[in-house]
């Protein structure tokens, strides 16, 4: 899904390292085991903390080794984890928090040579990523630094129920909806395919029957769609979403969030909504499903507007020459040039 462009220095999205979906192939992104159960640590391991894990570990054992780190990302924290792999040479390295965190980890993993057990514990946002074939860090310049490796499908992936049930509810309610406009891209791009299809919209049935007793139900919804935008990419929304959250410095799973209602406002009755609206729980027209997701918008705190989201429309602006350059547009339900995204964004950033 991510790729970077060297003369932007910010995420560019892509579709990974599998075929394009026009040669009818699907290449299975995650091949890793998945294990349901209680996290446990123990002198073999590892393990790598932001604030979110730090809560869950503290009941989960001892581990060996400890590092900790915090948002954002960086590609300095992945290669100084490398050298103390390489130096400590534990059994496992066992990555519990938000996605970025997880990424963390993945990168060190692959850039060490001592090749421990990896296991990713997501307690935390953007859970999805402990699914994808990719990281997504901040290199020494701020830029963000994406790098897709097929390898990274090889991780586990631990899922923890009563971890997952002590997340924030505005975590959890942006996840969640993150990873619904995620599927929602994903089954209207024209580059999927049938498998793809099938994988995005069993998560998009997976994601919308999350209910507050039910905390594995969202990250498995979040795991089947990653596995269909790691061989298809995503649309419009994430493309712009990218380079703004990466130019801000912040996560883009909430800029997601607020541009889908607009996204799907822009495309109207000329796309086929159906596969959309029935997990939805909607009428099959535009209106309906963009005021469903504002509604999964509103439930995770997420602004109306770019503006209310503290962005100055210079910020917004800058974005749309990466957001074009996103590998996803060539395959968005019907063109979209430069002057139109940029209209598309202005009405997004100052609202109705």
């Amino acid at each position: 899904m991510s790729g970077v462009d060297p003369r932007a220095g910010v995420e560019v999205p892509h579709a990974g390292p599998h075929l394009t979906p026009s040669t009818g192939e699907h290449r299975v992104a995650f091949r890793g085991v998945i294990h349901t159960g209680t996290l446990t640590l123990g002198p073999g391991d590892l393990a790598l903390l932001d604030p979110a894990g730090g809560d869950v570990a503290a009941t989960a054992g001892t581990p060996g080794d400890v590092v900790r780190v915090a948002y954002p990302p960086r590609l300095a924290d992945a290669e100084a984890l490398a050298v103390r792999l390489d130096r400590n040479r534990p059994e496992r390295l066992v990555a519990v928090g938000d996605g970025s965190t997880l990424d963390v980890a993945k990168q060190a993993w692959r850039l060490g040579t001592a090749g421990p057990e990896l296991l990713l514990a997501p307690v935390g946002g953007e859970p999805w990523r402990a699914f994808a074939p990719f990281t997504s860090l901040y290199g020494r310049d701020g830029s963000r630094v994406s790098r897709p490796d097929p390898a990274l499908g090889d991780a586990g992936v631990l899922l923890d129920a009563a971890a997952l049930s002590r997340r924030p509810q505005r975590v959890r309610h942006l996840h969640r909806a993150d990873s619904i406009v995620h599927a929602v891209e994903v089954l209207l791009s024209r580059r999927t395919q049938e498998w793809g299809r099938a994988l995005a919209a069993a998560g998009l049935s997976a994601l919308c029957r999350d209910a507050p007793n039910d905390d594995l139900a969202g990250v498995v919804g979040a795991g089947l769609v990653t596995e269909a935008f790691a061989a298809t990419g995503l649309g419009l929304a994430h493309a712009a979403a990218s380079p703004l959250g990466a130019h801000a410095g912040r996560t883009h799973d909430a800029v997601n969030v607020l541009l889908a209602p607009h996204v799907v406002a822009y495309w109207g009755d000329r796309v086929d909504w159906r596969a959309v609206a029935g997990p939805l729980g909607t009428s099959p027209r535009a209106d309906a499903v963009a005021a469903r997701l504002t509604d999964l918008a509103d439930l995770a705190g997420v602004p109306r507007t770019l503006c209310a989201a503290g962005f100055s429309w210079e910020q917004v602006r800058a974005a749309v020459p990466a957001a074009m350059r996103s590998s996803g547009m060539p395959w968005l339900p019907g063109p979209v040039d430069e002057a139109t995204l940029t209209e598309l964004l202005r009405r997004a950033w100052a609202g109705p």
